[in-house]
């Protein structure tokens, strides 16, 4: 009989529209990544310049010839007065202008300047990106010049860098040789941001799907119908409850396949620092997790019991979901010990932390607090369910929250 009812749950939440909103989600996530990856290939390309040379003289020709073979230079002319038209004609990133007397001040020890007209198509990302990568070449053509003066490539080099920075990390009790503290924290990043939004999403989904589908089963006396039947009220929940953490678990897959593509694209330059998660370690993440999303969807239970109608159990999933913001904030700002000791207790109470914390933990080798997690999930659930079922063993599931039916609680 429970599994008559499972796949019910599981059908009933598992509807064509909910399965095409999700695909389409992934799709746009999916997309978004590969826009994103081919406009990183698009900023690889030389950027398009153009120069405007009024000093003509042998220093603003080396600049000329070095520009000429880093950037793609359209346009190379001596009246600065059509910058303007330059930039909307040609449409360069930048012109650059070398004024009368500039070889000349370099020749005399004097400080020169060029001058830079930026054209912005944007403020995204993408269209300012060619401002960095111009300004970096700028930067180069100073050893160029230091050169002519010094007649010494390596005295040049070993004076605009005299020493090179070689960094080593000490993360706890693990060492990460070559290893800046940018690299691991950019490791940590989409792990920080992807676990909270996966709960989210499954309480979203599959906690408004089933407290809706309780709710609507009330209003339509569905729900009563089934309660005077000869089936265990407890297996009536349990299956509401799996049936939700299956379909949730599906619809998350489907869902974090194209949102890992996107995550994915911002993270193409930074550069792996070896750390890997061993099957132990992946075990244990998925069991927080999943029972994380258990803990969840039971609360979504409770709260669809309370729910009178279907119009007000929408908003009954807004308070378990942000529950997830709440770890993830704390995590992304300061790792889990460092915490003071009440913010801890909090931390640690909130069911959703312990997935969340799940990955540094077996990076540190902190197994006692994540095992901890793990049997404070498992009691939590325990609790939560039995709760429910105690409450489906009442009247109040298909009265609800009356004010009436409230004192009669007490009275009881």
């Amino acid at each position: 009989m429970f599994g008559k009812l499972l796949k019910k749950e599981i059908k009933e939440l598992l509807s064509v529209g909910t399965l095409i909103s999700v695909l389409i989600i992934s799709i746009l996530y999916g997309s978004l990544g590969n826009i994103f990856k081919s406009t990183i290939k698009e900023t690889a390309k030389k950027p398009k310049i153009a120069i405007v040379d009024e000093d003509g003289g042998k220093f603003a020709k080396i600049v000329k010839q070095e520009l000429e073979s880093l950037t793609d230079v359209v346009y190379i002319g001596s009246n600065s007065n059509e910058v303007e038209k330059i930039l909307k004609e040609k449409k360069v990133s930048a012109v650059l202008v070398l004024p009368k007397g500039f070889s000349e001040n370099l020749e005399n020890l004097k400080h020169s300047q060029i001058e830079v007209f930026w054209y912005l198509k944007g403020t995204g990302i993408s269209d300012t990106v060619s401002t960095g990568i111009i300004s970096s070449l700028l930067e180069t053509l100073k050893p160029k010049i230091a050169e002519i003066f010094l007649g010494d490539k390596r005295k040049v080099n070993f004076l605009f860098a005299p020493f090179v920075v070689v960094q080593h990390t000490y993360l706890k009790n693990l060492f990460f040789q070559n290893t800046s503290p940018v690299s691991i924290m950019n490791m940590f990043y989409s792990q920080s941001i992807m676990i909270p939004l996966l709960i989210m999403m499954l309480i979203i989904m599959s906690g408004s799907s089933l407290i809706s589908s309780l709710a609507l089963e009330k209003e339509n006396k569905t729900l009563e119908t089934l309660l005077t039947m000869p089936i265990k009220r407890e297996y009536i929940v349990l299956a509401k409850i799996v049936g939700s953490t299956i379909v949730g678990l599906i619809l998350a897959g489907i869902y974090m396949i194209g949102f890992y593509n996107y995550i994915n694209s911002f993270s193409q330059g930074i550069e792996g620092v070896g750390i890997r998660f061993g099957v132990f370690d992946l075990v244990l993440i998925g069991t927080s997790l999943f029972l994380a999303i258990f803990v969840g969807l039971s609360l979504c239970i409770l709260l669809g019991i309370m729910a009178k109608d279907t119009k007000s159990a929408q908003l009954l999933t807004f308070p378990i979901s942000i529950l997830a913001l709440i770890p993830m904030m704390a995590n992304m700002i300061r790792d889990f010990h460092n915490l003071p000791n009440a913010l801890k207790v909090v931390i640690f109470a909130i069911p959703f932390s312990h997935p969340i914390m799940a990955p540094k933990l077996t990076l540190y080798g902190d197994y006692d607090l994540l095992v901890w997690g793990i049997i404070y999930l498992a009691v939590f659930s325990t609790i939560i369910t039995s709760f429910a079922f105690k409450l489906f063993g009442s009247d109040y599931v298909i009265l609800g929250w009356q004010r009436s039916e409230k004192r009669r609680l007490f009275l009881h």
